[in-house]
């Protein structure tokens, strides 16, 4: 196995002494622990499935002829129903998107994470039963086949094309080969057969070769380091394995465990940032399930959690920040629950944002912040989640905002109208790093006009003058307003006349113009002024120039 950076490992070193420490006292949870306990949440659903993704503060999980969606905190919030044979998940690390493997239908679905709605169906009739996905930005791999020799194998696509094109990686298979996919690394394993190993930055794929072995036995099939290691829990063997994926040798294996040694290994997955390994095994009886929590660099065991009663479904970890979820089927009746563990105590992180002195209507205004660290190690790139809310209380959908590589970032908004505008930067955390959270509340007030006026500073009796102006000078599109026009003239003689000359209804941005033929000499003032609406403010100005009598 490779070894991490030094400042990861430095971090994962500091967070192992943390977590070796609640390891010794496990049989009185640390305060940080007993605060947030693990939570075990009944879907009510039974079936084949249990595949699990969370994005967004959702947990979505696969169940035969629907995917049931959990919030973070263990509450069913909703389904997506009507499906045929959902058994596998995957999502890109950012978007909106989900993408579902229906097994019996032969197609693979995308799902809008915030509406649950169904946006593509693509059809795989030609390559039947997919079972297993993995996704790395937009190019989705699944692993097919319904147990006819030579009808699987792999495919890859790319999801965002109007009509994705599917394209054969490696050779026929019998049976749905498990996949898993990190920077430029696939890896495709067959129960039974060897897991091969593909290099996906050449187009088609570029096979690097196998591990040596038969997989006998494989029931998952994981990615750490970017792709540098490949992690199989395989029952023959009892543990799980790290493989080096350019060299294709075998590293280190994991396997200890409360169940004395005989444990059978069912699912595997490694921390986000690679920190940790976590493997799900189930007691032999298959009576009881075990999540054991090791460190990466030296397989010790750094956590574990029992449950009685139930069996962990084979490839269901899952991680999001500091949680770790996996699902438990009931063995009689195949009934699901969905297990979240509870956060270790990782180090801490502040999470900062900072609004502008002063929020206008129709003004684009930029928030800032930044992420920081206890170590006082940079962040790195990090995806932020963005909540708002509107005056009259409802929500936007949320985004993602991604800070730089010191962790700061920056958003920009336009506030459409006046009143209390919320805004929240959530950040999930990672496997060392608890995440957090930082909400302003801001009063946006009306925009208000920058009202200039512009034309000639003399005339003559019976000369047109052409006058011109404007109230934007942001590069703001306006919404319909009123500019009002009027005159006061004070003759030589000292005589003052008054008149309303024009209202306009200037440009959308702002712009505007009127003439006027004056019919005696003196001073002429124009009082020029927007009329004010729910987001402009009013305004006024006034120009002046000197009409003159002409000679005879």
């Amino acid at each position: 196995m490779r070894c991490a950076p030094l400042p990861r490992r430095l971090v994962a070193w500091a967070g192992s002494l943390l977590l070796a420490t609640a390891l010794l006292v496990t049989q009185t949870p640390t305060a940080s622990n007993a605060a947030v306990p693990a939570i075990i949440t009944d879907l009510g659903v039974a079936g084949r499935g249990g595949d699990v993704v969370a994005r967004s503060k959702k947990v979505f999980v696969a169940a035969d002829d629907q995917i049931v969606v959990v919030s973070i905190d263990g509450k069913v919030i909703g389904t997506v129903p009507g499906l045929s044979g959902a058994v596998a998940l995957a999502a890109p690390k950012a978007g909106r998107k989900v993408y579902a493997a229906l097994r019996d239908s032969h197609e693979v679905i995308e799902i809008d994470i915030v509406t649950l709605a169904i946006t593509k169906r693509i059809d795989l009739t030609d390559y039947p039963c997919p079972s297993s996905l993995a996704q790395e930005y937009d190019r989705l791999w699944i692993g097919f086949g319904c147990g006819e020799a030579g009808e699987g194998g792999v495919l890859g696509l790319i999801t965002s094309a109007a009509t994705p094109t599917p394209v054969r990686v490696g050779p026929a298979t019998t049976q749905a080969p498990l996949v898993a996919v990190a920077g430029n690394t696939l890896v495709a394993g067959e129960p039974g057969a060897t897991v091969r190993v593909y290099d996906i930055s050449t187009t088609p794929a570029t096979s690097r070769g196998e591990f040596p072995g038969e997989a006998n036995g494989l029931r998952d099939l994981a990615l750490a380091e970017h792709g540098a290691t490949a992690l199989t829990a395989l029952d023959d063997t009892r543990r799980f394995d790290s493989w080096d994926t350019t060299a294709l040798t075998r590293g280190r294996a994991y396997d200890s465990n409360g169940f004395g040694g005989h444990g059978i290994p069912t699912a595997v997955g490694a921390s986000p940032n690679s920190a940790y390994v976590v493997g799900g095994r189930n007691s032999s009886a298959g009576d009881a399930a075990e999540l054991v929590v090791y460190d990466t660099t030296t397989s010790e065991v750094i956590y574990t959690a029992a449950h009685q009663g139930k069996t962990v479904v084979a490839g269901s970890i899952e991680f999001y920040g500091t949680l770790t979820f996996a699902v438990l089927k009931e063995p009689g009746t195949g009934r699901m629950h969905l297990w979240r563990l509870p956060p270790s105590p990782y180090h801490s992180s502040t999470l900062t944002l900072t609004a502008p002195a002063k929020v206008t209507t129709l003004k684009q205004s930029t928030f800032t912040g930044q992420l920081t660290l206890s170590s006082g190690l940079p962040p790195g790139v990090q995806t932020l989640e963005l909540y708002s809310s509107l005056p009259d209380g409802t929500s936007r959908p949320f985004q993602e905002i991604t800070t730089a590589a010191d962790g700061t970032y920056r958003f920009t908004d336009t506030p459409p109208s006046t009143g209390e505008f919320g805004y929240q930067v959530y950040w999930p955390g990672n496997s060392w790093f608890r995440g957090g959270g930082s909400s302003v509340t801001v009063t946006v007030a009306l925009y208000e006009p920058t009202l200039t006026v512009t034309g000639p500073a003399t005339g003559n009796v019976g000369e047109r003058l052409d006058v011109s102006g404007t109230f934007g000078a942001d590069g703001i599109t306006f919404p319909q307003t009123t500019v009002t026009v009027s005159r006061k003239v004070v003759s030589p003689d000292g005589t003052v006349t008054s008149k309303s000359l024009v209202k306009l209804r200037p440009a959308a941005d702002g712009s505007f113009s009127f003439s006027d033929t004056p019919t005696t000499a003196g001073e002429h003032t124009y009082t020029v002024s927007v009329v004010g609406n729910s987001t402009i403010k009013s305004a006024k100005t006034t120009h002046v120039l000197t009409v003159l009598q002409p000679p005879a």
